[in-house]
């Protein structure tokens, strides 16, 4: 059996309050009711989208609810307003989908998926966040990050897709820290314990805000030896000194997948410490030249502010092309409605020299046209 309830409708401008107040009661009695009528029925999902003045209490009321009946999923879509925790119910749902809580610290041996989304202006760092799901195998977590971890139990992952973000006076912080990032005393904050305990996973997502949240709030950073798959969000004004010392710390990564390709430069992008190519610089050894990624995917490619932002991501991919030892299939999805861009990039790229490297498929597609190397 699955339950879905929406109260948005009664959000619609134009509805005076007493309308809205009257509509408020009718949908807590209409949820109120159905969970009676039902309650010895199976319950496989439960999603409830409210916004504030529904209040707490009858919310807490149908989580306790539909917990108690070992719901196999949950989708809470509820404003972040309220000042109030929901943890202690978090317990038994094998596969819950939180949004908008104040909190996310859960203690269950049944779940296996675990969706959180927390949107609000971060502000203010949680006190304290702690996962105790040792057979969680999907976890998505979006939300300021705590300012402790005591626990993190995630052996079991095999699948995180990470947005997290520092608060405003942290990133405020971290911008004069500058790029010595490497003691534990330049950290604005520590998550340390959060990425140890996911550090066996298999395919990761990060959001460019983990990026810096990684950069300035983790040290060191874990050795990732299950990873087989990266998918990197970037953005032009996040650096990705964070993300040389991940790729560094992959030894069995085969997939590295980017959503864009543009980033803030560095110092480190003058050094062998970045990804990019050293500016000015000839045969200085790069990271790369030890990666064991086999398929390196490119998307949102020709997504650009201004017209150097197209030159610096050809020349991003060219050095790829010309370091990475390993690479046996490039794929780059390219955002343009002209064929003739395809072909032309396809070609560059195809003259990018790979003097004792392995051959490389190379593949633009846009969403007109597909082109191979081969």
């Amino acid at each position: 059996m699955n339950l879905d309830y929406d109260d948005l409708k009664r959000m619609h401008s134009g509805v005076s309050k007493q309308e809205r107040d009257k509509i408020l009661r009718g949908f807590i009695k209409r949820v109120d009711a159905t969970l009676a009528l039902h309650k010895h029925v199976p319950l496989n999902r439960f999603s409830l989208k409210c916004m504030d003045d529904v209040g707490p209490a009858p919310v807490i009321g149908w989580i306790t609810n539909v917990l108690k009946r070992r719901v196999s999923e949950m989708v809470l879509d509820i404003s972040s307003c309220w000042a109030w925790p929901m943890s202690a119910a978090i317990v038994g749902c094998e596969t819950m989908v939180q949004e908008f809580w104040e909190s996310c610290s859960v203690s269950s041996t049944s779940l296996n998926r675990l969706t959180f989304r927390f949107r609000q202006m971060f502000l203010d760092n949680h006190k304290s966040v702690s996962f105790d799901t040792p057979n969680l195998l999907y976890l998505e977590y979006s939300d300021v990050i705590a300012d402790k971890y005591p626990k993190a139990n995630f052996d079991s992952l095999v699948e995180a897709r990470l947005d997290l973000q520092m608060t405003h006076d942290q990133i405020h912080e971290a911008k004069f820290a500058g790029d010595d990032l490497s003691t534990h005393e330049g950290l604005v904050g520590n998550a340390t314990v959060f990425f140890m305990g996911i550090c066996n996973v298999k395919a990761l997502y990060l959001s460019d805000s983990t990026l810096e949240v990684l950069a300035f709030c983790c040290e060191p950073m874990p050795v990732f030896n299950n990873l087989i798959k990266l998918t990197v969000k970037t953005d032009r004004h996040v650096g990705w000194e964070s993300l040389t010392t991940l790729l560094k710390n992959s030894p069995n990564l085969e997939t590295l997948v980017f959503e864009g390709l543009l980033h803030r430069d560095g110092m480190k992008c003058q050094s062998d410490e970045c990804l990019c190519k050293p500016w000015e610089v000839e045969d200085i050894p790069t990271c790369l030249s030890s990666s064991p990624v086999k398929i390196l995917k490119i998307l949102k490619f020709g997504d650009i502010y201004e017209d150097e932002d197209m030159d610096r991501m050809m020349e991003q991919v060219e050095y790829f092309l010309e370091t990475m030892p390993n690479l046996e299939q490039l794929i780059i999805h390219y955002e343009t409605s002209i064929d003739e861009d395809v072909e032309e990039v396809l070609s560059q790229f195809q003259m990018v020299p790979r003097e004792g490297l392995t051959n490389c498929q190379i593949q633009v597609i846009s969403d007109n046209i597909h082109l191979s190397s081969i």
